[in-house]
């Protein structure tokens, strides 16, 4: 990057780098975040040492300057390997060549991101084939395909060279955050909609930050309805629970399958203030919040994978309600652009729930 070959041309011997995000505060008021240390790569071929520290490290080095003495150990190892990932699939019954699509990915470091999302993915996966078996619920009507791998690479890698048309999909990203320990709360982050183009309230992006976006992403569809659904059913089912959405904002595995012309949306939890850092640890993980999250992203893949038409019936009063409140924000804001791309979006959702229905 820019920064290091400032540093190397300054005569630096290695750069110790302190920075974490804007975000990165602790939820409580504490200090915690101070010891978090950012995950971080360096471009390939760096020859500079770097390394990343604490914020309180920083300051305690802050302080002892100019006495301060740093010595530096690293082991550094590289290898080029295969990449590897894990397809599940349980066949539909009556369209086992159409699928819903669930990638969870498995390689990054942190229990929320994303070791708990895919052992709590992959639970969900056991608990159904079970369920199954013992025909405690029927075989959904097209398949369910579950994706582990890296994330972005293995949604390309199954869209390439899997043998099934995807109708739907769904990125399974941080699942069990506490929201006491970590500040976040689980959410949908919908297709890309006119709430993308035109983010008016209740709409707001989250401090990840909108992604770019043209009216020409923006497909019909009514995925956002059906998970939507799926959240509000959990919580009605456990007695209440926090939940949010925003708009398409982009960065997982949902983002390969729109830009395919598949219709996908994240589920995810943010903002965590221990996003990509060493502050991401188990104990910050609430099992029954990970069970909610997990049976919301079940209940969506089972709804998209045999929608029949009381679903359908459900769904499309809730795209109604959905124009009736976009509608008259656009209209709110003065913005008729904003008035007729959401017409169009939900005279378009209407007619995709009508186009999945099996029955």
């Amino acid at each position: 990057s820019p920064l290091i070959g400032r540093a190397k041309s300054a005569g630096a011997l290695a750069v110790l780098s302190a920075a974490t995000f804007p975000f990165t505060r602790d939820p409580k008021g504490g200090d915690e975040h101070l010891d978090a240390i950012q995950f971080a790569r360096v471009p390939k071929g760096t020859t500079l040492p770097v390394a990343q520290i604490s914020e309180r490290v920083h300051l305690t080095l802050e302080e002892a300057a100019p006495m301060a003495r740093v010595r530096l150990h690293a082991r550094v190892g590289r290898a080029e390997r295969p990449l590897r990932m894990l397809v599940a699939e349980i066949v539909g019954a009556e369209r086992p060549g159409e699928a819903i699509v669930i990638a969870s990915h498995v390689q990054e470091p942190g229990a929320g991101d994303n070791a708990a999302g895919a052992a709590g993915l992959a639970s969900s996966v056991h608990g159904l084939a079970r369920a199954i078996g013992a025909d405690l619920i029927r075989r959904p009507a097209r398949s369910l395909v579950f994706v582990f791998g890296d994330e972005i690479r293995q949604s390309h890698a199954w869209v390439e060279r899997g043998t099934h048309r995807a109708v739907a999909a769904l990125s399974a990203d941080m699942l069990g955050q506490s929201r006491e320990l970590t500040g976040a709360v689980a959410r949908l982050e919908r297709t890309p909609d006119p709430g993308a183009l035109y983010t008016l309230p209740p709409d707001a992006h989250t401090p990840w930050g909108a992604g770019a976006i043209g009216e020409d992403d923006i497909i019909p569809n009514g995925v956002n309805v059906v998970c939507r659904t799926a959240l509000r059913d959990v919580s009605e089912t456990v007695g209440g629970w926090t939940t949010s959405e925003n708009p398409w904002e982009g960065g997982s595995d949902h983002d390969v399958f729109n830009r395919n012309g598949t219709p996908a949306a994240l589920i995810w939890h943010f903002t965590d203030f221990t996003y990509h850092t060493s502050l991401d640890r188990m104990h910050r993980i609430d099992g029954e919040e990970l069970r909610r999250t997990c049976s919301a992203i079940t209940a969506a893949a089972l709804d998209l994978a045999s929608l029949d038409k009381r679903d359908v019936t459900r769904h499309k009063a809730s795209n109604e309600l959905e124009r009736t409140l976009r509608v008259n924000a656009a209209r709110a804001a003065e913005n008729p652009k904003a008035v007729r791309a959401w017409e169009r979006w939900c005279d378009g959702a209407a007619r995709w729930l009508e186009t999945l229905a099996i029955h």
